[in-house]
């Protein structure tokens, strides 16, 4: 039992139910991590109201929340490589539900930074964990549909978060409290994780080998009652590769991907929570009611899905770095149309489209980075990637408070767009290449072996 051989029965599986219930599993805690990213969003408004905080202050806050995010994603993702992705999933979704929950109950400004931190770190510790189990379980032809689909249903908690905030936030004094506990119902995903097998790569590349092998034939079980016999599972001789340090992901091939990631995460992530984070309390600033710029985000968010929808469209049909980069060019465009609209109309129409594509953009990206790592250190490299882009971002709620306080509400989106926009080249002129390409092939775990290929052979769904 090697990794090709893995890699060949995961493939070779066809579109069954086991996928479909699967899809639905992974999404439910990524819908709850979701929408936790905008609760505080949602809340800031109200505080600046009933608080009496400064912009600062919701700068101080927003910042608290994304450097928690960087310590989950960089030490969660680490966790996860280490202890499986199965494992690590409950005790990160147990962690962001506990912490959302605390949020409602923090009494001042110091006690809600502190459950900020660790909320922000349970979060990104299980968006790190869905992105690597769906590039794992899924088969390569097919993996970016899923991720698509799973950014799908996950990206429902936008719009549904923004109709709950809408209720809840302006019903009273301490109406901004409920946003986090809707935040906290990813717990539930505790009553499904019986459902929820562990990654054969990840088992086999800890030398559980037996239990990988009989993990793949309950799947393989599971989809031939529904298909039928399975597809011959064309593999590769490979010789078994030795487990690669997480180290490697600064050495060799990985990286130039590991650099690539880090900028495209970083510029993304300036642009994306330039805008999603700051668009309520922005519009609260420059003279709309809060019940107005909860209507007018609602509106905009509603845009999500169909984002995440496009991106199921194109996520196999066109490489992937293309599409990232096509989208992430729109985005700057339409983020700076939205700047200059003072119209309502305008307003909601720019922020749709901006508000889709972002999706769009979002869902690629994620079916994206852990592609481009081994098995070994897949979570550790995606989790790194999507970190730094929190660490960013914790100086970043700064400079946008500063570049409103000092040049006015249309400056801000001329830097949300320029952020887009060096996404976008950064992308194109250095991402690498992986759509419908097999993991193993990818990533070997050493440069040499991509010499080493041997006459493909034919492996019957018995031959195990």
């Amino acid at each position: 039992m090697n990794d090709e051989l893995i890699a060949a029965r995961v493939d070779r599986l066809p579109v069954s139910r086991f996928h479909k219930r699967l899809l639905l599993l992974v999404s439910l805690p990524f819908f709850f991590d979701i929408s936790d990213i905008f609760t505080f969003s949602y809340a800031a408004p109200a505080l600046v109201k009933e608080w009496g905080l400064p912009i600062s202050s919701i700068a101080l806050l927003t910042s608290a929340g994304f450097f928690g995010m960087f310590v989950g994603a960089t030490l969660g993702g680490m966790l996860s490589d280490k202890i499986g992705r199965k494992r690590a999933l409950v005790v990160y979704v147990i962690a962001y539900s506990t912490f959302s929950l605390a949020n409602a109950l923090a009494p001042d400004i110091p006690m809600l930074i502190i459950t900020r931190v660790l909320t922000g770190v349970g979060i990104s510790s299980a968006t790190a964990v869905v992105m690597a189990y769906i590039a794992e379980l899924f088969p390569a032809k097919t993996r970016g549909t899923w991720q698509g689909w799973a950014m799908v249903i996950a990206l429902c908690g936008i719009p549904i978060t923004s109709w709950v905030a809408r209720l809840v936030v302006p019903s009273g004094p301490d109406g901004w409290r409920w946003i986090f506990v809707w935040g906290s119902l990813g717990i539930l995903f505790l009553l499904f994780v019986r459902h929820f097998p562990e990654s054969p790569r990840w088992l086999a590349r800890q030398g559980r080998t037996e239990e990988a092998d009989r993990v793949l034939r309950g799947i393989e079980a599971e989809v031939e009652k529904t298909t039928g016999p399975l597809p011959e599972a064309v593999t590769v001789n490979r010789p078994v590769e030795a487990r690669a340090h997480w180290t490697s992901m600064f050495k060799g091939q990985y990286i130039g991907r590991t650099l690539t990631l880090w900028a495209i995460w970083i510029f993304q992530t300036l642009g994306f929570y330039g805008f999603q984070a700051w668009v309520p309390t922005l519009l609260v600033k420059h003279g709309i009611t809060i019940v107005h710029s909860l209507t007018y985000i609602t509106l905009i968010n509603i845009g999500a899905v169909p984002g995440a929808l496009i991106a199921v469209y194109l996520a196999d049909r066109v490489e992937r770095k293309f599409s990232i980069a096509a989208a992430a060019a729109l985005i700057a465009v339409f983020g700076l149309l939205y700047g200059l609209s003072f119209e309502p109309v305008l307003i909601v129409s720019f922020g749709f489209l901006v508000g889709m594509l972002i999706q769009t953009f979002a869902a690629l990206c994620y079916a994206y980075t852990p592609e481009q790592y081994p098995t070994d250190i897949r979570n550790t490299g995606a989790g790194f990637a999507y970190g730094m882009g929190r660490l960013a971002n914790v100086g970043n709620s700064f400079i946008v408070a500063a570049i409103f306080t000092n040049f006015g509400y249309v400056w801000v989106f001329v830097y949300i767009a320029g952020a887009w926009l060096a996404t976008s080249a950064v992308t194109l002129i250095f991402g690498a290449r992986t759509t419908g390409r097999r993991l193993e092939t990818i990533n070997p775990v050493h440069e040499e072996n991509l010499e080493q290929r041997l006459d493909a052979h034919v492996l019957r769904p018995g031959d195990h």
